[in-house]
């Protein structure tokens, strides 16, 4: 019972390797074996550790008994543990840093050390609970230094301890050094050289005084010595500086802190041993809301909160914005506070000051607040006529839909509509403006500038007007509208009933009815949201061969106005069969009249008609036909060279009136012009012809082609050469029929359709 009580009581004995032995228990014996490098001593109460423990035996667990035959029934336990060698810490040379949560350690053989932290923050929000924690000096960053995160907030003045590696914790926990003396937890203190502060001490942006001492509140009251406060009087209290009698014409207060020994606050690199703030005086706290403090904005508006606790009513004081008198426009109340909006003149400054006091003669300050000031943003407007893409002015007959950006800033911008010149409408989510019917001229789009993240209708008011930078025409909008609602061609069918021919699809017109086809120009149709049309009519008549019928010309630029009369263009010229009949419609691309899209520019609307006037399907015409050289197949044979005559052709007709190529020829021709130079001479000679020809237009009235023809000849006698020879008979016996053939280029078309 002896030996199990003085295990209860050192249930945990700490040794470093390489130590001396120490007496693990007073009384009774320990049951070993031990291993690992372990060394029981002979009395069986001493353990001398290993000098470089294994992980296996840095730590066993041994029974305690009265004597070694009570050993096998023993229920009590001792663990014993070999810690690493004692590191050597330069506490002068360590910093703590609170705010960062970090500690800086200096010395030797830091390596798994633990350090171990405890403490209750004192600052501006202090919670009464201690903070407790460790962490490992796992790696250091050299020989001498190791940092090891700790608990951010922790105070100046925590509880800092140290403990050798794989060392334990805790109650019941003896610990030895080397020379195997007792060790009590003040020698694992560890009182860094220095402390150093990075956070701003002082948290609060102003001193209440309306209800009594104000606080201003510090991160770290426990680091402060001293506070001195200039004609006010202050002292320091758990978390805070309390403030008391401050003189009623000073709107701030100079506090003057002096830090604790070893205590320091950084400022960039250098650490100051005192630190100094001047705090407003706010007997209500008075915030400026971000986005609404602007400059260089005439007419402009600032908005204020007062804190919920301010029992002051904003309409019942005296505001100043850097020293002018301004006016209350609005004040609204919600639970997080009371929102004040100050309409000011404007202010050019880079910061203002907001102060409110209960009255001239008292001039008791009850809110300030000094703010920077937000350069004013400058609205940005991009107008744009739905499906038509943007535009550069102010429509008056249809509605532009207009949206906003801006420079910077937090608000919005809110067109406003402006008398004599344009209205401004909402449909949907989309803001439209329209200049007015009588308006002209330029003009420049006036804004509203306005915060949507205010509360209730402050969230609606214009803080400030302001206007863009460029003027915009007033004037209509045209918009290029689909010419076939605006333009019709009719002609009259067979029955001689009127019949609307649609665009760009080939007609055909009855022969009777040539004459019966117009343009008809529907102005009436044009609406006045689609503005003023300018467009070409253009009327072409093209004859079967291809050359153009010049009457039936026509050629007009019009300008077409909304709600105006029908007007009728007939189709003139007396129209001959198979004459093409063509008739365009375009608008006339003028960006200075159109609405045109900057992004989608295929082109402006169109259309084109085509009809042609039916005719016969055979073609009966005269040529003139020059065959520059034709083979003579019968007997005897020989080139004719130089050929001329008159032809008759018949040919049929395709749809659009062009002859096919092979067609039926008959007529005179004279062969053999021009004598040749062979043993046999064909005399000059008027033939008449029959046969086939076939024929390429190579331009109005003229062709190329190849002809075969059986030709009865009106001539002489074929004769040959001889020479000079009497007994050669010079007569070539011949028929006066022959089949001929041969290239030709014929000229004319004089004839008719059959």
């Amino acid at each position: 019972m002896v030996a199990g009580t003085a295990a209860a009581a050192t249930s945990v004995v700490q040794l470093p390797e390489g130590g001396r032995a120490v007496e693990v228990i007073p009384k009774g014996i320990l049951c070993g074996p031990v291993r690992g490098g372990w060394v029981l001593s002979s009395d069986g109460r001493s353990l001398k550790p290993p000098t470089k423990a294994e992980d296996t035996a840095r730590t066993l667990e041994l029974k305690v008994a009265a004597d070694e035959a009570a050993c096998a029934s023993a229920t009590d336990t001792v663990v014993v543990v070999a810690t690493g060698p004692f590191p050597r810490i330069d506490s002068a040379a360590t910093t703590f840093y609170p705010d960062d949560g970090r500690l800086e350690l200096k010395g030797t053989g830091l390596k798994n050390v633990t350090i171990a932290w405890s403490g209750v923050p004192r600052g501006p929000d202090p919670q009464g609970k201690s903070v407790d924690g460790e962490d490992l000096c796992l790696e250091p960053n050299g020989p001498s230094e190791c940092a090891v995160p700790v608990t951010p907030g922790l105070p100046t003045d925590a509880t800092l301890s140290w403990r050798p590696a794989f060392a334990r914790a805790g109650a019941g926990v003896t610990t030895y050094d080397a020379n195997g003396r007792f060790l009590d937890d003040e020698y694992f203190r560890l009182r860094p050289g220095r402390t150093v502060l990075t956070r701003p001490l002082v948290q609060s942006s102003g001193v209440d005084l309306s209800k009594g001492p104000g606080y201003a509140s510090v991160t770290h009251s426990e680091a402060i010595a001293s506070v001195d406060c200039g004609s006010a009087r202050c002292e320091v209290t758990d978390g805070a500086v309390s403030i008391r009698n401050v003189p009623g014409l000073n709107p701030t207060v100079s506090l003057r802190l002096r830090l604790t020994p070893r205590v320091f606050f950084a400022r960039g690199d250098a650490l100051e041993t005192s630190v100094a703030e001047t705090l407003p005086v706010l007997a209500c706290p008075l915030t400026a809301v971000e986005g609404t403090v602007l400059r260089d904005a005439e007419d402009s508006a600032l908005v204020m909160r007062l804190d919920a606790a301010c029992a002051h009513d904003p309409r019942g004081l005296l505001w100043t914005v850097n020293g002018a008198r301004t006016r209350v426009e609005r004040v609204v109340k919600v639970p997080e506070g009371t929102y004040v909006l100050l309409r000011t003149r404007g202010t050019d400054e880079p910061q203002v000051t907001v102060t409110a006091t209960t009255s001239r003669v008292d001039g008791t300050v009850v809110a300030s607040e000094t703010a920077e000031t937000r350069p004013v943003p400058d609205p940005r407007a991009m107008l744009e006529l739905p499906g038509h893409g943007g535009i550069d002015f102010v429509p008056t007959n249809r509605p532009a839909e207009v949206t906003v950006a801006s420079n910077g800033g937090l608000g919005r911008f809110v067109l406003r509509p402006l008398g004599g010149a344009y209205t401004v409408t909402m449909r949907d989510t989309a803001t439209l403006v329209q200049g007015e019917a009588t308006a002209g001229g330029f003009v420049s789009l006036r804004f509203g500038y306005r915060l949507p993240t205010l509360p209730a209708e402050l969230a609606t008011t214009d803080l400030f007007l302001t206007s863009e930078r460029v003027q915009r025409a007033v004037r209509e909008a045209s918009v290029p509208t689909n010419v076939e609602n605006l333009v019709e061609f009719i002609c009259a069918d067979k029955d001689g009933h009127d019949e609307t021919l649609k665009p760009s699809r080939p007609h055909r017109l009855n022969y009777a009815m040539r004459n019966t086809c117009r343009v008809i120009i529907h102005r009436e149709r044009l609406t006045p949201q689609e503005g003023n049309q300018e467009i070409t009519l253009r009327i072409d008549v093209t004859k079967s061969d291809g050359s153009t019928r010049g009457e039936s010309h026509v050629e007009q630029r019009l300008f077409l106005r909304p709600n105006g009369e029908m007007r009728v263009i007939p189709v003139q010229g007396n129209l001959g069969q198979y004459d093409r009949i063509l008739v365009q419609v375009s608008h006339v691309a003028d960006e200075s009249r159109y609405a045109l899209s900057t992004v989608d520019r295929t082109g402006l609307p169109s259309a084109q008609w085509t009809a042609i006037v039916r005719g016969g399907m055979f073609r009966l015409y005269t040529m003139a036909t020059i065959p520059a050289g034709l083979y003579r197949a019968t007997q005897p044979t020989g080139q004719l060279a130089i050929n001329f005559g008159v032809l008759s052709r018949l040919a049929l007709l395709n749809n659009e009136g062009q002859e096919r190529l092979l067609g039926i020829e008959m007529g005179l021709m004279g062969l053999g012009l021009v004598p040749q130079s062979g043993d046999i001479q064909f005399p000059p000679t008027l033939a008449a012809v029959l046969g086939l020809g076939l024929r390429v237009p190579i331009g109005p009235g003229a062709a190329v082609g190849a002809n075969a023809w059986i030709a009865r000849e009106f001539r002489g006698d074929i004769t040959r050469r001889t020479n000079g020879d009497p007994n050669t008979n010079t007569v070539v016996p011949s028929s006066k029929w022959s089949f001929i053939f041969g290239p030709s280029i014929s000229v004319g078309n004089v004839g008719f359709n059959l």
